[in-house]
């Protein structure tokens, strides 16, 4: 394990994470050989936190099998709000936000993941409005009962993008849930898209953070639009690439120079690619003058903070 990726406190929980999280959504979809060597490899090159989600198909399960005898080396997050049994082939995922489906998820995700406790446990893309009772309804008050029972450590939302026809996407979720969210005092961390060419949470992160959450951010990387490659060269980002620098580490640089994100989430199946985003997080922020600079020229071309990219349906 390579002891010197950096980490840092995500907001007021006592967990340290790499600036590089890993996600895997794909791992439903790859070999045993593949999904054992990778898993580990992450944690060889020294990244430890890895998300899943009950709604990934045999994600957990793969974790649970291939890193349980590295356990102290990994700060697991996994999502909740999911009826994976309840879906036929074909039909949209099923997310439902009551006691129940949480209880059945836990114990299903504690089995799955070969652990007696889960570190970030974040409800799977649920809006405030979608949590009935609010802060004093029975969903927050069963998270917070696992907590006090040390079944998770910390809880938390993963808050959704929603598909590309929706106005707004792929922040305006993001963008309005961080806005209620921390002022309900009981959500330790938040995980959101924000990144250089989706910035519009950005300044809304600052609040988050001032009020203990934690951060972890992503489609850091992705390219939600067509037009994010051609957007970034206008925004004449390419002028301030480092030497050996691409577009990919720089927008990871980026993000991490927001003072309040703890961690980039990326997920990949391709090493070479896993081995360059480690790089890319190991080197931190931006330099202070870059970023200034980044963040004039990204205003320019309409990605800034409080903007909704893709306020206009596809």
């Amino acid at each position: 394990m390579d002891e010197n990726l950096p980490k840092r406190v995500l907001g007021r929980t006592d967990l340290k994470v790499t600036p590089l999280a890993f996600g895997t959504m794909w791992l439903n979809r790859a070999s045993d050989e593949d999904a054992e060597d990778l898993l580990n490899r992450v944690l060889d090159l020294g990244v430890n936190c890895i998300d899943t989600s009950r709604a990934y198909g045999r994600s957990e399960e793969r974790i649970g099998r291939y890193l349980s005898g590295r356990r102290d080396e990994v700060i697991l997050a996994t999502k909740c709000g999911c009826n994976p049994h309840l879906d036929k082939r074909g039909s949209p995922h099923v997310l439902t936000f009551d006691r129940a489906t949480l209880e059945r998820n836990l114990e299903a995700s504690l089995r799955a993941l070969n652990t007696d406790y889960i570190d970030i446990w974040q409800l799977h893309g649920a809006t405030p409005d979608k949590l009935i009772g609010g802060p004093e309804g029975e969903v927050v008050a069963f998270m917070q009962r696992m907590k006090e029972q040390g079944k998770v450590r910390y809880i938390g939302v993963s808050l959704r993008h929603g598909p590309k026809t929706e106005l707004g996407y792929p922040t305006r979720y993001g963008y309005q849930c961080i806005q209620e969210y921390p002022d309900w005092g009981v959500f330790d961390v938040f995980q959101l898209v924000y990144g250089g060419m989706v910035r519009t949470s950005e300044a809304r992160l600052n609040d988050a953070a001032e009020k203990g959450a934690g951060i972890i951010v992503r489609g850091v990387v992705r390219d939600y639009f067509d037009d994010f490659p051609d957007a970034f060269a206008r925004a004449g980002l390419t002028d301030l690439l480092a030497a050996g620098e691409d577009r990919r580490s720089f927008l990871i640089r980026y993000a991490l120079s927001h003072p309040a994100v703890s961690s980039v989430l990326i997920g990949t199946n391709n090493p070479e690619h896993l081995k360059a985003n480690v790089i890319a997080a190991s080197a931190g922020g931006l330099e202070s003058d870059r970023y200034e600079q980044a963040k004039q020229r990204l205003d320019q071309i309409g990605s800034k903070p409080g903007f909704l990219v893709g306020d206009v349906p596809a």
